[in-house]
């Protein structure tokens, strides 16, 4: 708004000198139709502006770097390329070589990657901060609603210090906004930010209306279309129960601050038991014409397999380069698509090529190989290669990403193509709450309900009888599914690091050579580096994580 106010003075100043007269009642004029913080946040409708401000920071698929432009970074997309599923890709060695450094664990201080997610979570944060700091005095006809983005609100703070976390382990708690003064900020230890995380969490799930009844909607099917992608009651206990496993696992404890494992197997349960989704029909069909399998065909948006998704759209018909972060577009999706090609797929960028041992961890009668993995190969016998003519990018391995792949179809009709996808992203599906029960039931409860919840996910792909029995099951074998039902999809990374550092050492370190070659830093346990940047500004509070 100082920017605002400074043009209207400007040219207020230039007229006066045009004129020659007193532009004093002038110069006092309230700028007209501006939003400033002295008359903003009083309404319902100011509130739920500044909710959806917080919401917002959820699509930034290619944030900026405090320091420098839009970074490609979603962080999905860096989640896979940091796991042992992909490589970094792009068009060459020298094409985002920091992304290359993030394949390899040799990232460093300066790289504009970390700096760029670092800014994209505490700018959401921060949002979500100034709403509460402004929520309670603002004036609701209806104190339900009030109660509704509060817990909403509550849902996204905590998703953006999870992510936070789970990238750079030692991050400033911050839960008011804050000043230039206040920048000199100490990080806080993990469990702290990860009390945090649970109590935002747990207040969303409690937070209740004025009868008694849960503030927040209970699906996402619940809402409307234009409301779809708003944050759940089951979303949260999804999200809950993302962060207990991962906290668990990673920082070896036995729970998660404030939620015991059979408060969290309830919870998990009710999501995974509530009747409130279902599989789609023929989900992993394979449909060569569209290059998609249903499942992932943008006309089966927010589908019933759905627990809470991140809403894109090619609505805006953006093609501004210089604000990639006001897009409503899904930049990821141009990142993971095959150069050169042809339709029914539109060309993209090459980053993030998969490996072959994900494509060869398939059954061949999986659908789910088809659905997940473009092969571009040549066809051998049962390989669905298609042969495509492409232009090969770096580390080129025949094999894309089909699930988020940019097709003509999606093509946006003006504005720039690669800013307009308008690919949603199912940050949370069924699939994924079901596997989830199933390990948490197999480590804390029951292995008979463990298999129940299994092989619900393992028969929909390969049928009846193909999940075994429930003597059969063990925890390698659910986590194996997690791989192969939510591949591509930025979780296979934090399910290798919450398995321990041994783990991790063993399979991030792949034994390839030359331009594939990866070995894991051990000093480093997988986080990021503290952004340079962040921590001058902080007036050196901030500290560097170890190995870097």
């Amino acid at each position: 708004m100082k920017y605002i106010q400074r043009y209207t003075l400007s040219i207020a100043t230039l007229l006066c000198l045009a004129g020659g007269t007193s532009c004093e009642s002038l110069l006092d004029l309230t700028p007209p139709k501006s939003d400033v913080e002295e008359n903003f946040y009083k309404s319902e409708k100011d509130m739920y502006q500044s909710l959806t401000s917080a919401y917002n920071v959820l699509t930034w698929s290619a944030p900026k770097a405090a320091s420098g432009g839009a970074q490609n970074c979603a962080f999905e997309v860096v989640s896979e390329i940091l796991g042992d599923c992909c490589y970094a890709g792009g068009a060459s060695a020298s094409d985002a070589v920091q992304t290359s450094r993030v394949d390899r664990f040799t990232m460093l201080v300066s790289d504009l990657y970390p700096e760029a997610l670092w800014h994209k979570y505490y700018t959401g944060i921060y949002r979500c901060n100034k709403f509460f700091e402004k929520i309670d005095q603002a004036s609701f006809e209806d104190e339900d609603l009030r109660a509704m983005y509060k817990a909403e609100c509550h849902f996204l703070r905590a998703y953006y210090y999870f992510d936070l976390v789970r990238l750079f382990g030692n991050v400033p708690l911050i839960l008011t906004p804050l000043t230039p003064a206040d920048y000199a900020q100490t990080q806080a230890e993990p469990a702290v930010i990860y009390g945090q995380i649970a109590t935002d969490l747990l207040t969303a799930i409690n937070m209740q209306r004025a009868d008694g009844s849960p503030a927040m909607t209970e699906a996402a099917n619940q809402f409307d279309g234009e409301n779809k992608g708003r944050a759940t009651r089951d979303a949260a206990k999804a999200l809950l129960c993302r962060v207990w496993l991962y906290y668990t696992g990673y920082y070896s404890q036995s729970e998660l601050p404030g939620v015991s494992a059979a408060e969290m197997i309830r919870m998990v349960e009710e999501v995974a038991d509530s009747g409130n989704y279902s599989f789609l029909a023929n989900a992993y069909a394979k449909d060569t014409a569209s290059g998609v399998s249903p499942l992932w065909n943008v006309a089966n948006k927010n589908s019933s397999e759905e627990v809470f998704t991140i809403q894109y759209s090619a609505l805006s018909k953006w093609g501004d380069w210089s604000n990639r972060e006001g897009c409503m577009g899904n930049q990821a999706v141009i990142l993971w698509g095959i150069r050169d090609v042809g339709s029914p797929y539109a060309a993209g960028w090459s980053f993030a090529p998969v490996a072959k041992r994900l494509f060869d961890a398939y059954d061949p009668a999986d659908p789910r190989r088809w659905a997940t993995i473009i092969n571009a190969n040549a066809a051998e016998g049962d390989n669905d290669g298609e042969g495509l003519k492409y232009t090969a990018g770096f580390q080129n391995t025949g094999y894309f990403c089909r699930k988020s792949t940019p097709l003509t179809a999606n093509n946006a009709a003006s504005g720039s193509r690669e800013l307009n996808y308008p690919n949603n992203y199912p940050s949370i599906r069924w699939a994924d709450v079901l596997l989830m029960a199933a390990e948490m039931e197999f480590r804390y409860g029951s292995q008979s309900k463990a298999f129940e919840y299994y092989a619900k996910v393992r028969e929909r792909a390969l049928g009846a009888g193909s999940a075994g029995s429930a003597g059969e099951l063990t925890l390698n074998k659910i986590l194996d599914e997690r791989m192969l039902e939510l591949a591509l999809e930025g979780h296979r990374y934090w399910d290798i690091l919450r398995q321990g550092d041994t783990y991790a050492a063993n399979v991030l370190t792949n034994g390839e050579e030359g331009d594939f070659a990866v070995t894991w830093n051990p000093e480093r346990r997988g986080l990021l580096p503290i952004p340079q940047y962040e921590i001058t500004q902080s007036r050196n509070s901030l500290v560097q994580n170890p190995g870097y």
